[in-house]
Order: structure tokens, then C-alpha cells, then sequence
């Protein structure tokens, strides 16, 4: 069984310009110890699929209207909400964009962290200050027994950032959600802290759900990858699959526009040409027709559903890309 399965999930907007279907049918599903890898444009629903989980969608504007979220079994969007603290940071921890929106202003990173501990393992005084110490050494910040006193404003963007990571490492929860996590690092930090998350992953069974649009840290991190557009899951397989023989017309795009090792300055990057339809009012055929190549008449009438093309490989395309299609 799934540790966690998001089947057929909705949510909307309500604003002045109408209704925005943010995430619009969405179905994941993540085993124990496995590591996903949510990748897309910006604004295409993968940071709301995510907060849904923990049901942190903002009410208003935001709602989930449709669909179910199982955790081990039991469907969250059914669940009490007063039962949900019991689960998040628990057994489920979430890494959040903004680190800054994230670390209360007026307390110390002792006191931020030290309520975690505290309450999740009764540890307090000499105990306590120790895993917090290793806790900010694990994550790269240096001289990490003085940083306990430091307030957030005094920490680098990058170091909020860490601070980020070990506060939601520090119940080793079963399943880490993590939002764009290594945005605002250094090449260097962003290798510890990947490392880190693939240690807990051996080290207690950790899932992890990564949020990113960077692919190399999807290449160097993730077992699996789904490929969303536009509110919607266009691919789903392994990452070895998506490298070698991706389906889709967009995930091939998002691999074209990759840097490749050597190429040199002055050769351009391919682009996706064209815009993201509008999620006010999406098209009524497949939402990539506009900028896709391979677009015909089925694809701007009937919307493609996903469908298996391999062992653990479906997408939602009516013409998937055949192995030995040109690049």
C-alpha cells in the first residue's frame, strides 16, 4: 500500500477575474523510502498540490473541492481538522519557499527548534542543545552552537534556508515534503543538503515528495518524476525513463532547454514557444496544443487522459513521443 495516494485532486481560487482551477484532477501516489520529483513551470500547481496535503490551502481564496488524500490509509480531506497537528511536522514535515514567511521574527533558532524537540521527544537542557547543535551542522551552518541564539533576520537567506531544512528533519518524519528547497543555496550546500535528505531516506524510510524545476537535482535525487502542466499531470514514470525516453512533448521540451555539459556559450538554449493557457479558463482539448509540435486537430477537441505506454510510464498525450522520435 501507498504511504501516500492523491487521487483525482481539485482545488480553486476564487478571485475577481472568476474561478482559477489550480490543480485540476491530480493522482500521485509515494511508496515508503522512494523519492518523487514534482517538476513544471511556475504557476502550474505544484506547490498547491503540495500544501493540500497538509490541508494549508489558504480558505479563501483557496479550496479543495474535489478528490481524496490518503495518508497510510486514512483520507485527510475527510479527517477532523483538529486531528491534522497530530500529523503535521509529525509524520509528515514540509519544507516551505520562503523561509522568511516560515521562522517566527521573535524568537531564537534555539527556542524555533527546541519546541520541536521538546515536544516530539520530551528532551530538554544538555540533550536538547546537543541534537540541535548536530541538527544545524548536518544542514551546513557554521559554528551552528552559537547560530541557537541568533534571531532569523540576523541568518543569511540561505542560512533561513537550512534552518528550514533541519526544523522539519528533526522528527524524522515518514514523509518530507520539500517546496523548492535548494533555491537559495550554493552549488556546495545544495550537494550536503540532497545528500542529507537521501541519508534519511536510508536511514528510517523516509519519503520524499521534491518540489523543483531544476532538473539536475531531480536527475541526482528522485527514483520517480511527475511531469505537471497547467494544473494537470502529464507524465508519470521513473527518472531514468523521463531521461531516456521521455513521452511527452513538454517533458521533452523541459529536457531540450537544459544546458548540456560542454555546450558552448554562444549556442542558445531551446525554448518552449508560447504561453501557459489560462486556468480561469483552460482549453477544452489537451492544454499544451498551443505550443506543441505535434499538435492536431483531436488535440485542441478531446482532452487526453493518462495512459499507461510502459512498465510504471503513463502519460496524457493522444500522440506520446516513440523512442527514436526526433529531439
Amino acid at each position: 500500500m501507498a504511504l501516500l495516494e492523491i487521487k483525482n485532486l481539485k482545488v480553486d481560487f476564487h478571485g475577481e477575474g472568476g474561478v482559477n482551477h489550480a490543480v485540476d484532477g491530480v493522482s500521485l501516489s509515494l511508496e515508503k523510502g522512494r523519492i518523487m520529483g514534482l517538476v513544471g513551470e511556475s504557476g502550474c500547481g505544484k506547490s498547491v498540490t503540495a500544501m493540500s496535503v497538509l490541508r494549508l490551502v489558504p480558505d479563501p481564496p483557496g479550496r479543495i473541492v474535489g478528490g481524496e488524500i490518503h495518508w497510510k490509509g486514512t483520507d485527510l480531506l475527510r479527517l477532523p481538522l483538529r486531528k491534522m497537528p497530530a500529523i503535521r511536522g509529525r509524520e509528515v514535515a514540509m519544507i516551505f519557499q520562503d523561509p522568511m514567511a516560515s521562522l517566527n521574527p521573535v524568537f531564537t533558532i534555539r527556542r524555533i527548534l527546541g519546541e520541536i524537540i521538546y515536544k516530539r521527544f520530551g528532551e530538554k537542557g544538555k540533550v536538547a542543545e546537543e541534537r540541535l547543535v548536530k541538527a544545524l551542522s548536518d544542514v551546513g551552518i557554521p559554528d551552528p552552537a552559537s547560530r541557537l541564539s541568533a534571531y532569523p533576520h540576523e541568518l543569511s537567506g540561505g542560512q533561513k534556508q537550512r534552518v528550514m531544512v533541519a526544523l522539519a528533519l528533526l522528527s524524522d518524519p515518514e514523509l518530507l515534503i520539500a517546496d523548492e528547497p535548494t533555491t537559495a543555496l550554493d552549488v556546495t550546500i545544495q550537494k550536503q543538503i540532497l545528500h542529507l535528505f537521501k541519508e534519511m531516506r536510508e536511514r528510517i524510510g523516509m519519503a520524499i515528495l521534491l518540489i523543483t524545476h531544476n532538473i539536475a537535482v531531480v536527475a541526482e535525487t528522485c527514483d520517480d518524476v511527475a511531469v505537471m502542466y497547467a494544473g494537470r499531470i502529464v507524465e508519470k514514470c521513473t527518472v531514468t525513463t523521463m531521461f531516456e525516453k521521455p513521452a511527452h512533448p513538454y517533458t521533452r521540451g523541459l529536457l531540450d532547454s537544459v544546458p548540456t555539459p560542454g555546450q558552448h556559450k554562444s549556442v542558445p538554449l531551446r525554448t518552449i514557444e508560447g504561453t501557459v493557457p489560462s486556468l480561469f479558463d483552460p482549453p477544452k482539448g489537451c492544454r499544451f496544443a498551443d505550443r506543441c509540435s505535434r499538435v492536431e486537430e483531436k488535440c485542441r477537441t478531446e482532452d487526453p487522459q493518462l495512459h499507461a505506454v510502459g512498465d510504471n510510464h503513463e502519460v496524457a498525450c493522444h500522440f506520446p513521443l516513440q523512442e527514436g522520435d526526433k529531439k
